[in-house]
């Protein structure tokens, strides 16, 4: 049976506990703010396999405006689950009670951030991410003298993908631009790369720029100015609740070392599996598949350094 609840009622029903909240919107959507502790689950996917979100017991479904959540919730009845709720009105309701949103930030942030100093020359913006790895991939193939169908071949992303990608109409997700610096055999750090310059730089929280997984809950946030194209990066990490991040092998030689700072980790390494709270470091040879696993709700922070041979 499918109860659709007002705001108040859901939150009431979320202080409670033993409740499995689900957004079913897009990652983008999801990205400008979902409900605290609410997971991305989008309703196509959800529509493509059901079994793969591991839908709870009790579980209260949310959209933008109530009916992607109402379809969701039609689709976990007939899947056999009993408690089911689809909150009326969804995030747009919700936001106009005067509730509280969240978006994926630093544990270190608040809900409210202050507006970031004017830009001095050692504070240069970054740039857009969209035109930045546009600029970069275009010019690597062009060095190398590939079609943009022989890199499509190379790297298993699209050929229409890569041409929106050099045209700075998208950002590609992490696992698309680890396959395309696979195909060039360059670090991921080149993709990211901007003119040199020995400047001093600040990099201001406010002016990140996160690249993010298809699914919307895993980004990575460089900790380094883009123009180091040294074999060393520093990237600071972000796994929603239920999430999971499948990398494939990074180049013969790469290593990680990861640190858990908010939050519970599994992370896989081949067959091995290893369990990872707050405070809690690993360095392993990433030149083997590996997945970065949150088995729980509470999402999960990590930085990482990542060095190349």
């Amino acid at each position: 049976m499918i109860r659709t609840i007002s705001a108040n009622d859901a939150e009431a029903l979320i202080a409670e506990g033993n409740l499995d909240l689900v957004d079913v919107r897009e990652p983008q959507e999801y990205a400008e703010g979902h409900l605290p502790g609410a997971r991305l689950a989008p309703l196509g996917k959800l529509k493509e396999n059901f079994a793969a979100a591991k839908i709870g017991p009790r579980v209260l479904f949310v959209c933008a405006k109530g009916g992607r959540s109402h379809s969701a919730a039609e689709l976990a009845v007939a899947n056999g689950i009993e408690h089911v709720w689809s909150l009326e009105g969804g995030t747009s309701r919700w936001i106009a009670d005067g509730k509280r949103v969240e978006k994926p930030a630093s544990p270190a942030t608040t809900t409210s951030t202050p507006e970031a100093p004017p830009s001095s020359p050692a504070e240069e913006p970054m740039p857009e991410l969209d035109a930045l790895v546009g600029e970069n991939v275009r010019e690597l193939r062009t060095q190398r003298g590939y079609s943009l169908d022989i890199l499509a071949g190379l790297s298993g992303v699209g050929r229409q993908a890569l041409g929106q990608i050099e045209l700075g109409r998208t950002v590609p997700s992490v696992s698309t631009l680890w396959k395309i610096a696979k195909a060039f055999e360059v670090p991921f750090s080149v993709l990211l790369a901007r003119p040199e310059s020995t400047s001093t730089k600040v990099l201001r929280h406010a002016q990140a720029k996160r690249l993010v997984s298809a699914d919307g809950r895993f980004s990575s946030r460089a900790l380094f100015p883009f123009d180091q194209k040294g074999k060393m990066e520093f990237y600071e990490l972000w796994l929603a609740g239920y999430g999971r991040e499948d990398a494939e092998a990074h180049a013969p030689g790469t290593r990680e070392n990861l640190v858990v700072t908010a939050g519970k980790l599994t992370l896989e390494i081949g067959k091995e599996r290893f369990e990872l709270v707050k405070g809690d470091a690993i360095v392993f040879a990433a030149d083997v598949p590996h997945a970065y696993v949150n088995a729980v709700a509470e999402e999960c922070w990590m930085n990482l350094v990542m060095t190349y041979f």
